[in-house]
Parts: C-alpha cells; structure tokens; sequence
C-alpha cells in the first residue's frame, strides 16, 4: 500500500546527479573507446593508414579523457572528448566523403555538452550550436568527396551503422536527463511532504495519504484507528532545557515513533509538539495494545544524552473509525480523547467512541 510511496534520500540531490552524470559518460567513453580501437586495423585493411594513424590518436584521447573522469575531472573529460569528435569526424570526411556518416557523431557531442554542469547554460547551448554548424560545413566543404579506397559498396551499411553508433550515446544522454528529472521529483515530493525536523510527514501532505489508507481500508473491510498524541509538559521543557534540547527529543520520540509504525501505518508531525498517527488493518483493541506500548517505550526513553534526568512522557486519544465518519469529525474526536488524557494527569491513553464515551487507561 504505502511502503511508503516516499523514501528518505540516501545521498544529496547534487551527489545523485553527478554519480549518474560519471557512470553515464564513463560507459559512453570506453564504448567511444572500443570503436576507435576496432577502426584502427578497419582502416589499415582499406589503405587508409593516415586514417589508422589519426585513430591511434584517437584512443589515446579517450583513454586520457577516462583518466581524466576517474580523477574527477569530468567536465574537462568531456571538452578533450568533444575536440577529439570535431578533429576526427573532419579529417575523415575529408578523405572518405560523407557516404560513410562519420559526421553523424557530431550531434552526439553536440548533445553531450549540454550536460557539461560547469558550463553556464548560454556557454553549453553556444558550443552545442558550433557542433551543428561544423556539421554542416562538412556537407558545403566535402559534398562532391568520393570515397577513394576499397569496399566503396559497402558504403551504405557503413553508413547506417554509424549513425546507429552515433545514436546510442544520444539514448543513454537522455536516459541521463530522465534520471535526473524523476530524482528532482522525488526530491521535490519529498521536501514537500516531510517535516524537516523529525523527517514524519507534515500536516499538508498527510491528509490525501490518510483518505487514501481510509478508503483502502474501506474497500478491504478492514478497520483502521487514529491517534492524537501530545508530548506532555514539552513547553516547560523548552524553557528550562532550550529550544535545541527540545527540538532532539522531537526528532528521538519521532525516530521511536516510526519504530513502532508499520509500513502501512502513517505517521504526522501534526504542529509543534502534537502527532497524528493512522493505524491500518488494526481495530481498536489491536491499535490501543500497540500505542500503550509506544506510550511506555516512550516514558521510559533517555530523552536526551546530556540530560539523563530529564523524562518525557506523551499522552493519546485513541479513536477507531467509523466509515460514514468525515474525518474532520475523527480528528474533532480524537482531539478531545488527547484532551481527556491531559486534563485527568497525562501520561496515558484515551479511548473515544464516536458517541464521545471516554474510556482512560494509565499507569
């Protein structure tokens, strides 16, 4: 069901695009690699030795430029790539023509460079453009150059397969971009739907997660009960400890909170100091035996390191939910439970029918 729709980012936006960015450009380097490699004795075999020698060169430059990336030095990497493409690509239409579609790997680099971060976006889409423009220079310069040397019949074929060759890296700059799109979403969704302190979702979100898990619960025919829970004294502990003290417990009883909840269960920092949680799948008996030992882990948790003396404790109002209940109603319910629980000591765990009949459970 939820599982839960969002998860906690392991790495920073910025380190997740740069590690795809490596590992794309890296594959596409030793692919680049390869095919210079095998075009060193293709060359060779037709007579085209300045061909096989300009191809020594150009294995040598993409071995230096995977130097280069494994060093961290990608964008450079990337510029050594782009000259190597621009110098090679000319040179070869200068002495087979344009049949055999080496111009064709200038729209790769063309594509490449736009996912040169360390270039401004105005300098990138410039040099992308002088791609294109060299591109078409071939065709004015070398149009009327014929291929000079043996196997002139497999031009086409020649042809067709560069420009499959110059298509791949293309797909996989795109596949590129899509990683980047869908981790920015995620990050956005995320940043959205999380309390940056306790990292529990916030008010705002919850809500459409919480209808969502009441109407699966609905269409299963199986309960679900809501929690208002409030840490007890926690404005005295802000005074007397400080803000800073106060804000690390929040984040340990959020931590012990989501211990206790399921992968379906649903757990919001609802403002300040109060929680909202949604216990799926579970009636009111089942919810009340998992919260009352939450409530006990929780009085029982060292609260803070530094002060070993200081004890916190929370108090609930537990409500099962009745499926014609809206849920401003259920909240409405569950509040005045967790009233209940804090006007008769705290400390403890209220249960409220919907016919606001209060049923108290303490230590």
């Amino acid at each position: 069901m939820l599982k839960h729709l969002l998860k906690q980012p392991k790495q920073s936006e910025l380190q997740e695009i740069e590690h795809v960015k490596f590992l794309i450009i890296l594959k596409i380097a030793y692919f680049a690699l390869a095919v210079h490699v095998v075009l060193i004795p293709v060359f060779a075999h037709i007579g085209a030795v300045t061909l096989a020698i300009v191809n020594v060169l150009s294995v040598c430059a993409w071995a230096g430029g995977i130097f280069l990336i494994k060093q961290g030095l990608t964008s450079l990497a990337l510029r050594v790539f782009c000259l190597e493409v621009v110098i090679h690509s000319t040179i070869v239409c200068a002495m087979l023509g344009l049949n055999a579609g080496f111009q064709f790997y200038l729209w790769t680099v063309s594509c490449l460079l736009m996912i040169d971060y360390q270039l401004t976006l105005k300098r990138a889409s410039l040099y992308s453009v002088l791609m294109i423009i060299i591109f078409a220079l071939l065709y004015v310069f070398f149009s009327n150059t014929n291929y000079p040397f043996a196997y002139s019949e497999l031009l086409p074929h020649i042809k067709i397969i560069n420009i499959i060759i110059a298509g791949l890296p293309m797909i996989y700059g795109m596949g590129f971009i899509r990683e980047i799109t869908l981790s920015q979403r995620l990050e956005l969704t995320e940043m959205a739907a999380r309390d940056p302190l306790t990292k529990l979702f916030n008010r705002r979100f919850a809500k459409k997660l919480i209808m969502n898990a009441r109407k699966n619960c609905v269409n299963n025919n199986t309960p679900l009960c809501m929690a208002m829970a409030d840490i007890d004294q926690f404005k005295r502990i802000n005074d007397n400890y400080g803000h800073d003290k106060g804000d690390t417990i929040l984040v340990n009883i959020s931590r012990l909170i989501s211990e206790f909840m399921s992968e379906d269960d649903i757990a919001v920092r609802w403002g300040g100091e109060e929680f909202l949680l949604i216990l799926t799948q579970s009636n009111e008996r089942q919810a009340f035996a998992k919260i009352e030992a939450l409530r006990t882990k929780i009085a029982a948790l060292e609260a803070h390191p530094d002060c070993p003396d200081l004890k916190v404790t929370m108090s609930f109002g537990l409500i099962e939910w009745q499926p014609l209940t809206p849920i401003e109603k259920m909240l409405q319910y569950a509040d005045s439970a967790l009233y209940e629980s804090k006007h008769s000591g705290r400390n403890k765990t209220t249960i409220v029918h919907a016919q606001s009949t209060f049923f108290e459970n303490e230590d």
